[in-house]
């Protein structure tokens, strides 16, 4: 596949960049910024986990040596139809397993082509991912902090990962100059300490990378056991769990029948997010409107990734699991907040009224904007897009401060007064505030950027928490 020159548009390098450039339907609910640093979103048939005991026969471990004459015919940014990697013997090869559906995965790309910068022929990194070429490019084109990336971007290739099953992405295996695996580690061990060490005296001191994922099914019951009773009947269930080692980071909701939340290995900030915001999408409080106050900057949540972000977990108080179980006619976030207090007296929090700098979306003066004309309803994002169709603009807003603008320091709030479904269509990088205003400006609405006094939540730490872990 020929070289790609590919044009690229404005977004910061952050945590609440999207985690997914595909078309997608909009969450529903709150929730969709609880960002997991782990999972590359893709299925079982392209290659399973191993955990341990029986060894797959294709699975290559530390110490092995990569098999001769893997290549692959799918490749972006390089000039020749096949990427051999008998060609790369000789010098130290880096794989990166990545998603574009993955925020670590779309920050680390700028880090790993510094790389392969600063140190030239020594090394060769090779991102490689399973998704095929289209996501790739969208990504590409939509962001202007990939946009000098020269890396041959291996696609579409899910044989190599069955070799190196893992769950967590970015998946770093490193081949020294021979093609034996030297380490598997995540890709924040990739320092310069320790790629000096490598180069200059061949020590190898990154940190080995062992993946569990322990599944629990979406209705299954995070406390609940005696599997003896099928129907234990249960009215009102409350429980709070420390750090579980192995389960994915997860947030179900189900308010069919009995309401039912159940949230495994978050960061608590997120716990306040939810029992605050409820379903609300027009008062949300996304990090940009919560205030923390006496917090230690690393005690509610972090920018760790990997490694790092796993021993951050497993210190025991900052990550958590909770379940809650209520009759239908009551209001569960209500009986979640209450459960928050008892859990952690330490955490005073609020909901208060406080003046921010937003940005509003407005109504064209005299121009009132027209009710959908479409049947079915529709919210697609991605690209460089968004089609909405016979969709609330409120919906627009919630998606817009839970994924593209969670960082931002300014909320996006809607000030039209449209409350009824719409057909909207906008070519835009999303997280460009400029960008934004011009496309709305193309359908009849402004984005003006204003103080206002707005509902924010307020996180103050009262004393210091007494918890159970060590």
């Amino acid at each position: 596949m020929k070289k790609l020159i590919l044009i690229c548009l404005v977004v910061p390098i952050a945590i609440g960049i999207p985690t997914s450039t595909l078309l997608a339907q909009v969450a529903d609910s709150p929730g969709a910024d609880f960002l997991h640093r782990s999972s590359p979103q893709v299925s079982t048939e392209q290659g399973g986990t191993h955990r341990g005991g029986e060894t797959r026969s294709d699975t290559l471990s530390i110490g092995d040596r990569i098999p001769e004459g893997i290549e692959f015919t799918e490749v972006l940014h390089h000039d020749s139809d096949k990427l051999r990697l008998d060609d790369y013997r000789g010098k130290y090869v880096i794989l990166e397993f990545w998603a574009p559906t993955c925020t670590a995965s779309i920050a680390s790309l700028p880090e790993m082509d510094a790389i392969q910068k600063k140190y030239g022929d020594r090394i060769a990194v090779l991102p490689i991912t399973v998704f095929p070429e289209k996501p790739i490019v969208d990504l590409l084109d939509g962001y202007s902090f990939l946009e000098g990336i020269d890396l041959p971007l291996i696609v579409n290739e899910p044989s190599l990962r069955k070799s190196f099953p893992h769950v967590v992405i970015p998946h770093i295996v490193i081949l020294d100059r021979e093609g034996k695996i030297i380490a598997i580690t995540g890709q924040e061990d990739l320092t310069e300490a320790n790629l000096t060490a490598l180069l200059e005296d061949g020590k190898v001191l990154f940190r080995t990378k062992e993946d569990t994922d322990i599944q629990l099914p979406k209705g299954d019951r995070l406390i609940s056991g005696s599997p003896q009773l099928k129907n234990k009947n249960i009215w009102y269930q409350s429980a709070m769990t420390g750090y579980i080692p192995g389960v994915t980071g997860s947030l179900i909701q189900n308010f069919k029948g009995m309401s039912h939340i159940r949230i495994v290995n978050m960061e608590l900030i997120y716990y306040y997010q939810l029992a605050y915001s409820e379903r609300n999408l027009i008062d949300y409080f996304g990090r940009n409107r919560i205030d923390r106050i006496g917090f230690d900057p690393d005690e509610l949540i972090t920018e760790k990734m990997g490694l790092d972000y796993d021993e951050w977990k497993a210190e025991g108080t900052h990550v958590f699991g909770y379940e809650l179980i209520a009759p239908p006619h009551v209001n569960a976030y209500q009986l979640m907040r209450e459960d928050l207090k008892r859990f952690f007296p330490h955490i005073e929090a609020s909901v208060e009224k406080k003046k921010k700098m937003v940005y509003a979306i407005v109504q064209a003066e005299g121009k009132p904007y027209p009710r959908s004309i479409g049947e079915k309803r529709d919210y697609k994002v991605g690209g460089g897009k968004v089609e909405m169709t016979n969709y609330p603009l409120e919906g627009f807003v919630y998606h817009m401060n839970a994924m593209f603008w969670s960082n931002k320091p300014e909320p996006l709030v809607d000030r039209t007064g449209i409350d009824y479904p719409i057909d909207l269509k906008l070519n835009v990088r999303l997280s460009d505030p400029e960008s934004l205003r011009t496309a709305l400006k193309e359908n009849g609405l402004d984005l003006v950027r204003r103080e206002e006094e707005i509902p924010v939540l307020v996180m103050r730490k009262i004393s210091e928490p007494n918890l159970l872990a060590p």
